[in-house]
């Protein structure tokens, strides 16, 4: 079951309670309170005296709001939210942003031009194999014209043999320099200062060069046993200068 429906499903007290406050509040028939009236709406003649009286229709929408309130507490603030094994991470310098004197090497001798990447770290804080890891393209904010790379899948670190799932293993190295790397731009600074931007995929357009810009991308991870990272990262140019890339936020949830 993925992390999504676990939560719709631990969320489902929260939609009762909210029934029971908006039951209170309004009533199908002419009865001495809402609550009677939806008992006999649902065929209960004979409640208790205690639960037709005015006063009960305040009592049932504040115990209900006070539900409302706890169990929202308990599901959601942040020392209760289990986190999965999987994560992103971005951090300065090698290996995240880095000069790639091999990336079309060829081109960039007859041309001119310095290429770096962007990258990001996939982190298993766990202490087994996350196995058939998929990495895809979710968003791109601003979206640059004629993009359609959306879903796809972005490239790992050196791959050239096109690998769409792969095994993350737990990482040791408190610099995290063991992760797996996944690499999201390439930034070309080309002769008389040209420069654009590539989104590193593994669909075969793989040259669609765009403007350089400021974006906002959204990147996913899933494993085969349903833990997820989502990261949103951000491309910030600053003129004359690399560009920035930046994590903007992370989250991670668990599998099976």
């Amino acid at each position: 079951m993925s992390a999504y429906w676990k939560w719709l499903i631990k969320s489902a007290p929260i939609l009762g309670f909210a029934l029971l406050m908006l039951a209170s509040t309004v009533t199908p028939r002419e009865a001495r309170s809402n609550v009677e009236a939806w008992l006999i709406y649902f065929g209960i003649e004979d409640a208790p005296l205690w639960l037709v009286e005015k006063s009960i229709d305040t009592w049932i929408f504040w115990i209900a709001f006070a539900g409302v309130g706890a169990w929202g507490a308990h599901l959601y603030l942040r020392p209760n939210i289990v986190r999965g094994k999987l994560s992103v991470l971005i951090c300065e310098g090698e290996p995240w942003a880095q000069v790639d004197p091999e990336l079309d090497r060829w081109q960039a001798a007859q041309t001119e031009r310095s290429w770096y990447r962007y990258r990001i770290a996939l982190v298993n804080s766990g202490d087994s194999t996350l196995r058939n890891v998929e990495v895809k393209l979710a968003s791109i904010e601003k979206q640059p014209q004629n993009f359609h790379l959306k879903g796809s899948h972005l490239k790992l670190r050196d791959d050239r043999a096109g690998t769409t799932n792969f095994n993350v293993y737990p990482t040791k190295d408190p610099q995290w320099r063991d992760a797996t790397f996944v690499d999201i731009f390439s930034f070309c600074v080309g002769p008389a200062g040209c420069t654009f931007l590539r989104l590193t995929t593994l669909q075969e357009d793989t040259n669609l060069y765009i403007p350089v810009d400021s974006y906002d991308v959204r990147i996913i991870a899933t494993s085969e046993s349903g833990e997820m990272a989502i990261a949103d990262v951000a491309l910030i140019p600053h003129p004359g200068q690399m560009p920035d890339f930046r994590l903007l936020n992370a989250q991670s949830f668990p599998g099976r």
